[in-house]
């Protein structure tokens, strides 16, 4: 056999070798994991990955490895899992999302608003890095211009590349209200985001009500863009559903803002 020919066959092989040696590194690369058994209530914020890059970090929210926790990712690569959902955070993200489909009139194809969750959107102030919340309220596509090119735009998109959220929900159960907070004003960083709606769900009390259900007290806070500070609508104690007239407000001027479009 040729020297030639002795070349050839072993260049690919050194070629190969190399690139299984970078596929175990990615493998062995440390990376944020959930333990198998459940987390307590008491376990937040729980450390779950160290050095960790804007890039693995989108990749382990795409999995969806772990569904029903809130992550969060450190400047220093450091990643929690900072909040858990429970029965009343599911029924107040329900009701949200109700409340703000009254705004569609009833209408249920191309409705003029779109209401929905989990969709990721890039952080407005960490560089590639995805976030999500858990309603979102933005303009059907069809009755706002779509972003001309991929994140940044113009005009700002999602991570699909559908027009930016214009109404942002969180509904915090474990999380501090301070985090809740420093969240809900990070997404006024984007300025196509008009209101925030902040949630704050508190520890269940130890009295109950005639039908034997824990009281719960909540807080909410109100942010607008362009606007300093927050409102706090209501502090409420509640057994069932939150009176939440304030969001059927900000649902119905939203819509006519689109309409007018």
């Amino acid at each position: 056999m040729s020297s030639q020919n002795h070349r050839l066959h072993y260049i690919p092989g050194v070629w190969l070798a190399k690139e299984t040696l970078k596929n175990l590194k990615k493998l062995l690369k440390p990376h944020p994991k959930i333990k198998d058994e459940p987390l307590s209530e008491s376990s937040f914020p729980c450390k779950i990955g160290s050095k960790i890059t804007a890039e693995e970090y989108n990749n382990f929210l795409q999995r969806k490895e772990s569904s029903g926790y809130k992550y969060e990712h450190r400047t220093n690569g450091d990643v929690y899992v900072i909040d858990m959902s429970d029965p009343e955070h599911g029924t107040i993200v329900e009701v949200l999302r109700d409340y703000f489909n009254i705004a569609n009139g009833g209408v249920i194809r191309n409705k003029p608003i779109r209401v929905s969750g989990d969709e990721f959107h890039y952080n407005p102030t960490v560089m590639g890095q995805f976030i999500a919340s858990d309603v979102i309220v933005k303009p059907n596509g069809n009755h706002v211009q779509q972003p001309i090119v991929p994140y940044p735009g113009p005009p700002p998109g999602d991570k699909n590349g559908n027009p930016h959220a214009r109404i942002i929900c969180e509904v915090a159960n474990k999380q501090s209200i301070g985090n809740l907070r420093n969240k809900c004003q990070n997404w006024l960083n984007q300025v196509y985001v008009r209101y925030v709606l902040g949630i704050k769900l508190h520890e269940k009390r130890t009295t109950r009500d005639l039908q034997r259900r824990f009281y719960r007290s909540m807080t909410a806070m109100l942010f607008q863009q362009g606007v300093p500070g927050y409102i706090t609508p209501y502090k409420v104690n509640t057994n069932g559903v939150p009176r939440l007239s304030l969001v059927k407000s900000i649902a119905s001027m939203d819509s006519t803002m689109q309409k007018k479009k």
